[in-house]
């Protein structure tokens, strides 16, 4: 028991006033509780020990769910059997002021055993204080994405009943087995899928089982060879929604692996909450992985709440985006019915185009001059850059056209993206996508006018893995 909780306890004693008790008692257990998870939103109700309704509801707004937490004083698993037949229908997290009996050595069921049995059955949690003590402290000494997604799944969906050595057995299973799964050692992950899925519901498993999927076929192992489960399905936005969520850190390691498990578009489904740090991991892991159509530019002021960090990514009218100081750019993942509505920009002229492109040299091969229903194409045959071509000069005097309506650029990384300036939208033709790091370096800073700090904050958050960064040069040194 952690002395927190002997403390509210020995505390609430000394009160007169049962409503201080009970008071004092479910603040100390949603501490014990938050130090598992700490989404939840608790909702203190009049009762306390009532045999049918709950001390505490447990909620998760973001997630649309809640489930019941009823304090029972005693941790005898005889006293606790006989509470089933009341609470298996809320199927709800019952925490215990003691520590649970342990198991009897006896041939025939101890109450203990009987009581796992009953619980695991109904969808019932049975936790104690050192179970929550011993959960708590293993994400304190070592957190990591495995098990503060088992700490919160168990909370959220967990069953049977979980004291200290359980936990335990529980947490060292479920780290082995991604490093496992990393490994492709079938025997761990079986081990530990076996040992989840007796743990927590289906949902629950579920999300964990995936996960444990992703890091299997991630290190290149067979999906047919994967430990069978009995939760199916694909990883999807639902789950990526809750890894991005609950977990707090993770390594890289982790974060390439989750990204070559999802798309671009799967992102873009996602309900992620601005800021989010792990969003920011998982995209710097794999810039050069995701895939993207194209990119559109709009002007977007800064709201009054929003995070100051700029740039950062975030997900937005279903995209995934980059935001800057009063823009966003959109990423379409497939198509460029995607995007949301364009802004209606001025293009740049030739001098204005320069400058832009001065960053990295952005090469251009092609380049459209427009006035009225006239046009002018400039590009090179063999695929060279034309922007710094004399010529081009005598172009804007010649035909009397100065705005610079589309043009193409060839990407850092292979590949040519159209640039249609009055809609600040960049993209591939037909069906041609390219790596979203590689896209934003070439085409975000030719769609508009950024200070030079800014474009340093933007190449430095798109820098490609092992390039350094070069800083900038004029386009006439």
């Amino acid at each position: 028991m952690r002395a927190e909780l002997r403390e509210a306890l020995v505390t609430a004693r000394q009160h007169d006033d049962p409503t201080n008790q009970t008071r004092i008692i479910k603040e100390a257990v949603t501490k014990e509780i938050r130090a598992l998870d700490p989404t939840i939103t608790p909702h203190f109700t009049e009762y306390f020990n009532n045999t049918v309704i709950p001390d505490i509801v447990l909620r998760w707004p973001n997630e649309d769910r809640e489930r019941f937490l009823f304090v029972r004083p005693t941790g005898s698993a005889s006293w606790l059997l006989n509470e089933m037949r009341f609470l298996s229908r809320h199927q709800p997290l019952v925490f215990t002021l003691e520590d649970v009996d342990a198991t009897g050595g006896s041939d025939l069921m101890s109450p203990r055993q009987a009581l796992e049995e009953a619980a695991t059955k109904e969808g019932i949690w049975i936790a104690d204080p050192s179970g929550t003590e011993a959960m708590s402290g293993i994400r304190a000494k070592a957190s990591s994405p495995p098990v503060e997604v088992l700490s919160q799944a168990l909370v959220r969906g967990g069953r049977g009943v979980s004291d200290a050595n359980e936990i335990r057995r529980l947490t060292t299973e479920t780290e082995q087995a991604f490093a496992g799964a990393a490994g492709l050692s079938g025997d761990a992950v079986a081990s530990a899928v076996q040992a989840i899925e007796q743990h927590l519901n289906d949902e629950q498993a579920g999300r964990l089982t995936r996960l444990l999927r992703v890091i299997w076929e991630a290190g290149g192992g067979n999906a047919a060879q994967f430990p069978p489960t009995t939760t199916i399905g694909r990883f999807n936005e639902d789950d990526l929604s809750y890894i991005l969520r609950v977990t707090s850190e993770g390594s890289e390691q982790f974060w390439q692996d989750l990204g070559r498990a999802i798309n671009t578009e799967m992102l873009g489904r996602a309900r992620i909450e601005d800021y989010s740090a792990n969003l920011q991991s998982l995209m710097m892991a794999n810039l050069e992985v995701l895939q993207a159509k194209g990119i559109r530019l709009v002007d977007e002021p800064f709201r009054i709440g929003e995070p100051e960090q700029t740039p950062r990514w975030i997900v937005d009218r279903g995209c995934l985006a980059l935001r800057g100081q009063n823009w966003t750019a959109y990423v379409a993942a497939r198509r460029v019915e995607e995007f949301p509505p364009e802004d209606s920009a001025e293009p740049p002229n030739l001098t204005a185009l320069r400058k832009r492109a001065s960053p990295y040299r952005v090469p251009i091969n092609r380049i459209q001059l427009g006035r009225d229903d006239r046009a002018v194409t400039y590009e090179s045959i063999n695929g060279g850059d034309v922007l710094g071509d004399s010529e081009l000069n005598n172009a804007e005097e010649n035909f009397r056209v100065r705005d610079i309506e589309r043009a193409v650029t060839v990407l850092i990384g292979g590949g040519t993206a159209e640039l249609e300036f009055r809609s600040r939208t960049a993209a591939g033709r037909t069906s041609a996508t390219f790596p979203v790091g590689s896209l934003m370096r070439s085409a975000l800073p030719l769609l508009a006018d950024f200070s030079i700090d800014e474009l340093t904050d933007i190449r430095e958050l798109l820098a490609e893995r092992g390039v350094l960064f070069q800083g900038f040069l004029p386009y006439d040194e």
